[in-house]
């Protein structure tokens, strides 16, 4: 995912939506099977201490300032680690309370005077922004709501639209959002668009907001499934639309590639993040769950549905994986996912169980394969903070 989900995932985005919160634990079915130390089993942590013990880890490795990060420090990865402790059921404890407080100061101190929240003039501001509105809402709204009002507007004013720049509708960036990157042409994704809708959505704008609407446009134009996805068709010998009903990263290209059909057409690959990503974005933007479009998505799901890799790009951006595919999962309302062999699966004790079961001892977690900056453990213990979150009913 470009820069992004090489920052974002810096953190990073993509996003994300906190209306998977809950009251109660998953009920995992069966305690996933914890590799052995020294001869002996390592003891099962419930969410609970999983959470108090990830939380614990965020305090001890918060830099001086109140930032998080420690290969990219900055605004996005730190709104994404406050998101996920403000949101958990630790936030009035006294060690995730001093993380939230010293983590918001430093959010508010990279406010620009364009409402941006970036600790970089451009680079990423969508990226961050998005985070960071994200996260003081779920703070404190009332307590924030100018810089957050300042910050969505930021988001509403970037979006690749007639009046942001005499963007039209036929233009293939129509909708969309990107890195906001100096001296680059626009360039938007899905990932940043999930996370710039996330924060549109949270912070309180109305759903019946344009912004909504037009960014349907760009969705559709990531989405393989020629009936709704209008791209010119390529030049010869290029990739087409494809017809599974998954996602790719633009309307240009996947971060999974290309797949060659049996008839030898060439199509851009679907894959898990970016599926998601699509999934629970069509739901923010209102439309419900029966329309023809998410449920092409959600089918898509059904069919490579798993905990343990990100399908299409196995183990790369892991993490992020599990954020969009929380976030997707409890915005659609799926208690659980039925696969294409039938089996029902109850997605939050799954992935519960799975972060669990590769939590480090001191409480951090880590992605061996370090694509996307999934190699610092305070961003992915951030991921993995918030995906818990959504695993509670």
């Amino acid at each position: 995912m470009k820069a992004l989900l090489r920052a974002s995932v810096i953190l990073l985005v993509m996003g994300l939506v906190c209306s998977g919160c809950g009251k109660k634990e998953a009920e995992t079915e069966q305690p996933p099977e914890q590799p052995k130390t020294g001869g002996a089993e390592k003891p099962q942590r419930s969410p609970d201490q999983a959470l108090k013990t990830g939380i614990a880890f965020l305090k001890n490795n918060q830099n001086e300032d109140g930032s998080f990060g420690k290969l990219q420090p900055g605004v996005g990865i730190t709104a994404l680690c406050v998101y996920g402790v403000a949101n958990s059921k630790q936030a009035s404890d006294p060690d995730a309370k001093q993380v939230i407080d010293r983590a918001a100061k430093y959010i508010l101190s990279n406010q620009k005077p364009d409402g941006s929240i970036n600790n970089h003039e451009r680079m990423l501001a969508i990226y961050r922004t998005s985070l960071s509105v994200m996260a003081l809402t779920v703070i404190d709204a009332e307590k924030y709501e100018e810089p957050i009002a300042r910050g969505r507007e930021y988001l509403k004013k970037s979006q690749f639209i007639e009046a942001n720049g005499d963007y039209l509708p036929e233009q293939w960036e129509y909708g969309g959002w990107d890195y906001a990157k100096e001296n680059d042409e626009p360039d938007p994704d899905l990932s940043n668009v999930q996370f710039a809708l996330s924060a549109l959505k949270e912070s309180g704008l109305s759903p019946d907001d344009e912004a909504f609407k037009r960014a349907i446009i760009f969705l559709q134009r990531c989405q393989n499934r020629t009936e709704s996805n209008d791209v010119p068709p390529p030049a010869e010998g290029e990739p087409k639309v494809g017809n599974d009903g998954g996602a790719i990263y633009t309307p240009r290209q996947s971060k999974a590639g290309v797949v060659e059909l049996p008839d030898g057409t060439k199509v851009f690959k679907s894959y898990g993040s970016m599926t998601y990503a699509l999934l629970k974005s069509y739901i923010f933007c209102g439309l419900p769950t029966d329309d023809a479009r998410v449920r092409a998505a959600y089918d898509w799901i059904a069919e490579h549905y798993t905990v343990d890799e990100n399908p299409g790009i196995g183990q790369m951006g892991l993490f992020y994986y599990y954020l969009s595919m929380a976030r997707a999962l409890d915005a659609f309302g799926a208690k659980t996912v039925k696969t294409t062999d039938g089996r029902e699966h109850n997605w939050r004790a799954e992935l519960a169980a799975k972060l669990i079961s590769m939590q480090n001892d001191d409480g951090s977690w880590v992605n061996p394969e370090d694509r996307w900056v999934e190699s610092d453990p305070t961003l992915v213990t951030g991921y993995a903070i918030t995906v818990l979150n959504y695993c509670r009913e």
